[in-house]
């Protein structure tokens, strides 16, 4: 028999014995799992010494919103499994929207509670009415007040988030992009995955931010023509001599100066050619060390990866992806090109990483390698020509331990900014993204320079 706290993603070497009084607490991990080939090297949250417990108390008789009585108000359990909120005004704050979003599911405004009642006023009103107005993602009321609080969220003069991380902004809009929140690509991959399944507004709050790294995250399929005597396909080109007069569409023959934009070449036609697209290859290999195993870290690594499989799902895009440690021999890479593909992946992909240091320099080496002699590691596939930019996904604690980069790299460093690292990407022509323990993002490039990114 299975004991409860046994971990299928884990290769310990040393058996610990749980105390039969101590309880457990069910870590996140995915569907099937990806067993770790690092070993038990470094602390994680499958380190039964870690767990911390607490007693949550529900006591709604004091919020503003009235009970709708048909809809039963979310515990203070329910909200701390999808969103990080920790203090006891924003649990209540939270309870009090989803209560206002059910009430706008039923069209029913009357919504403040008697003994407040009068108070008429207040910011919080205003901001609880204008719910009832504008679109707000989510498919329940509870992932509803969740998007809300987290557009809310308070941030300083400088952009970081307040001191006290869970102090809100009454006056700030709740302008969702749409787009995002509906994109059928990014809500099938947060169905696959339990930590993104759980964590629905808070990964989708990240995404929105991911959305405005512009130049840094784009993601763009190459089309190249060539002019061919004979094809079935036509692009319009400016006229480049005379022989073209039979390209011309028959509209510019009646334009009234058609004689003169005739004489100097002033007219578009229509030219056969050869079009080949190009999706563009990302190889991205992820951080597994045991430092990166806490929440807010995996949050933003889930986010990150369904940016890019988005446009994996879309036909934009194909990802080469594999875990990684110190060890570039047990680099193992998942090719993934297509829907189907995207779906295998969250299937097996495991939010618990648990090995030891990392060797970032190591990795790049043996991918360049790898690259010119027409292989990727254990893929039988010829990256020569294309030569895929690199994106590394790490918490920035490791050395780097190499002196340049033999090959373009961009890294996305989570809650440790490593300036090795920064100007290391820099020197390939590649950028660097941190992400900091406030949430703020902070772009860095050549010809950008330092740049705060605009939540």
């Amino acid at each position: 028999m299975k004991k409860l706290w046994d971990d299928e993603y884990t290769d310990y070497d040393d058996v610990y014995t749980r105390p039969s009084y101590t309880p457990y607490v069910k870590p996140y991990k995915s569907v099937g799992g990806w067993k770790s080939k690092y070993g038990n090297t470094g602390w994680s949250r499958s380190s039964w010494s870690s767990f911390s417990y607490e007693f949550d108390h529900d006591n709604n008789d004091d919020l503003f919103v009235k009970d709708p009585v048909t809809y039963i108000t979310p515990s203070v359990t329910e909200i701390k499994k999808k969103c990080r909120a920790r203090k006891q005004e924003s649990l209540d704050m939270i309870k009090e929207l989803a209560r206002v979003c059910y009430f706008k599911m039923i069209d029913e405004k009357d919504y403040i509670a008697d003994k407040f009642k009068g108070d008429e006023t207040t910011s919080k009103k205003e901001l609880y009415d204008s719910i009832f107005d504008q679109y707000i993602p989510g498919y329940t009321p509870l992932e509803q007040a969740i998007s809300i609080y987290l557009k809310l969220q308070k941030e300083s003069e400088i952009g970081e988030r307040s001191e006290k991380d869970d102090d809100v902004d009454m006056k700030k809009g709740l302008d969702f992009d749409r787009s995002l929140y509906a994109d059928p690509d990014i809500n099938d991959q947060l169905e696959l995955n339990e930590l993104s399944k759980d964590m629905k507004m808070e990964i989708m709050n990240k995404l929105s931010i991911v959305g405005k790294l512009g130049s840094e995250f784009r993601v763009e399929k190459e089309i190249s023509e060539k002019i061919v005597a004979n094809s079935d396909e036509y692009s319009k080109m400016i006229m480049r001599n005379y022989d073209q007069m039979t390209m011309i569409d028959i509209y510019q023959r009646l334009l009234p100066n058609f004689d003169i934009k005739f004489l100097t070449k002033d007219l578009t036609v229509n030219v056969p050619v050869d079009r080949k697209e190009q999706m563009q290859q990302i190889i991205i290999i992820l951080d597994f060390s045991g430092s990166m195993d806490e929440p807010e870290k995996q949050t933003w690594v889930n986010a990150i990866l369904i940016d890019r499989f988005k446009y994996v799902m879309k036909g934009e895009a194909e990802v080469f992806f594999s875990y990684f440690v110190h060890d570039a021999e047990k680099l193992d890479f998942q090719h993934i090109k297509n829907r189907e593909d995207v779906i295998n992946f969250w299937q097996t992909f495991s939010n618990e990483p648990n090995g030891g240091t990392t060797e970032v320099g190591e990795m790049v080496k043996r991918i360049a390698e790898d690259i010119t002699l027409g292989k990727l590691c254990n893929l039988d596939i010829d990256l020569s020509e294309q030569k895929p930019e690199i994106l590394v996904i790490n918490d920035g604690q490791d050395n780097i331990n190499i002196d340049k980069f033999p090959y373009k790299v961009n890294a996305v460093t989570l809650m440790e900014y490593n300036d090795d690292l920064k100007n290391l990407c820099l020197e390939t022509g590649g950028k660097l993204v941190n992400v900091t323990e406030e949430n703020t993002v902070f772009t860095y490039s050549v010809e950008g320079g330092e740049q705060e990114v605009k939540k």
